[in-house]
């Protein structure tokens, strides 16, 4: 008996002490010195001069932006030759990021990764920062919300920064951020949608299903075929219709809601309690947020469809959308053909949900600064081998210009913007009135009721912004 005892406190002791190595080691590893050091253990890791690069903790000022009428937001060649030498921009040097300090301060994120996918890099996530006035709480990890349901509906063709939200989308997902349900196509044909393909699948998610364009809306790209070439694999691509693909994924979450309705019932008459008494586990119903960054050619296309109505009023918790010139102008999304501009016009007219634009003021400042995405990957890309980085330089060769300094962050901001919670990316959302003409042309309006609500930042620093979504797109770096 007495040797029972001593071999149970034994184990006991030797557990505690194991407890607490364990603890002190992974304590010891949060360190930002450690997460270089990680960086550098393999030649795919980035190396700490690197890591030092690619995230930056302070953002930078500016103005307030009303972009006047006329100028499109993928069209306006003046903004795309200011780029390479904003001083806004995340200019791409081995020193770094350089910024001023904001009057707020930053707290230090680092979510938990996912092992299933390529791993993400430590040092690139390690500077990923939500935004607090309060210094106190700097120190502080509050706990991560649940993930969102996520379909990204892309045109992936008139410019480049498509493959930087598709990138920003899958790091999400692969930190548990999000759940990446698909990617749709809103340009015509099979190329684009293999194109897309290649690209997951090079970032591990080739079984993510795609949605072709319900419209032929033209379109080609000068970095489809490489991508196809390097990346495409035959094997897991799956081709769907989009409005079908959109409709299958809504009709799973209808079915998981019915039996969490049985659930509810058994819960209820076991217990013999009210609805209002349900745990909430039991009460919530699952949705699901369509981000669209191209046009809305499959988003009509559901509405239109009877079926896909009723399940985006049930299943759907709002549509985020990439597009509109602030207060007023033609934004290529809208206006590209006669389609397109109708789609846009029936999607404000006919949502049974809430819509977020995420408009030019999102992402620009008065004094023509823009916040930037794509000049990290492509300082890191030496071996000529990322997806993201390679569209940027066939892009830019394509249309004989530099991208080193990255690219407007049109898509990825919206898609980063909806899938986090406010709190951490320092954004509002603001009720305005939308309207969109025959051709695509928009006006937004602040004396008539509101229709939507447009993506407002909480500051004019532009760099902080920069940091975080090139930090996204950099941790796809192998």
């Amino acid at each position: 008996m007495r040797e029972n005892i001593f071999i149970g406190i034994l184990l006991l002791v030797t557990t505690v002490a194991y407890s607490l190595i364990l603890v002190h080691i992974y304590s010891n590893t949060n360190t930002a010195e450690d997460a270089a050091e990680y960086a550098a253990v393999s030649e795919d890791s980035i190396s700490s001069d690197e890591a030092a690069y690619l995230i930056e903790d302070e953002p930078r000022g500016g103005g307030v932006f009303q972009k006047p009428a006329g100028k499109g937001r993928k069209e306006d060649a003046a903004v795309e030759e200011k780029q390479a030498v904003s001083e806004d921009a995340a200019a791409v040097s081995q020193d770094g990021i350089a910024e001023d300090k904001p009057d707020g301060s930053m707290q230090t994120i680092m979510p938990h990764v996912q092992t299933m996918r390529p791993s993400v890099s430590t040092a690139s996530l390690r500077g990923l920062t939500i935004w607090t006035e309060d210094k106190e709480d700097e120190d502080k990890q509050p706990p991560l919300p649940d993930p969102e349901n996520i379909i990204i509906d892309l045109d992936y063709n008139s410019d480049v920064d498509d493959t930087a939200a598709l990138r920003v989308a899958a790091i999400l997902d692969r930190m548990g951020r999000i759940k990446l349900k698909a990617a749709m196509a809103s340009t015509g044909g099979e190329k684009v949608c293999k194109a897309m393909h290649a690209q997951l699948s090079y970032d591990g998610y080739g079984n993510i299903p795609i949605g072709a364009s319900a419209e032929n809306t033209p379109g080609g790209s000068p970095y489809w075929d490489d991508l196809i070439n390097h990346y495409f694999t035959a094997g897991d691509y799956r081709l769907y219709n989009s409005v079908e693909l959109y409709k299958q994924i809504l009709r799973e979450l209808d079915r998981t809601e019915k039996e969490k309705a049985k659930e509810r019932k058994l819960f209820m008459d076991l217990f013999e309690c009210k609805e209002e008494d349900l745990p909430p586990e039991l009460k919530e119903v699952e949705k699901l947020r369509i981000v669209t960054t191209g046009y809305l050619v499959n988003v009509a296309g559901l509405l239109k469809d009877p079926e896909g109505y009723s399940l985006v009023s049930r299943y759907v918790d709002s549509i985020w959308i990439t597009g509109g010139i602030y207060l007023q102008g033609d934004d290529h999304n809208f206006i590209v053909t006669r389609s397109c501009a109708d789609a846009a016009r029936y999607v404000l007219s006919s949502s049974p949900v809430g819509l977020v634009f995420s408009s030019s003021a999102s992402i620009e400042n008065e004094d023509g600064s823009v916040i930037f995405c794509g000049s990290g990957i492509q300082y890191l890309d030496k071996k000529g081998t990322d997806p993201v980085a390679m569209a940027y330089r066939d892009y830019a060769k394509a249309n004989n210009t530099s991208l080193v300094g990255g690219r407007n962050a049109w898509d990825p901001f919206c898609l980063w913007a909806a899938s986090l919670p406010m709190e951490e990316t320092n954004l509002h959302l603001e009720a305005v009135n939308m309207m969109i003409g025959d051709t695509g042309y928009n006006r937004f309006s602040y004396d008539l009721p509101p229709n939507c609500q447009i993506i407002r930042r909480n500051t004019t620093e532009l760099g902080w912004y920069t940091a975080q979504i090139e930090g996204f797109i950099n941790a796809g770096y192998r």
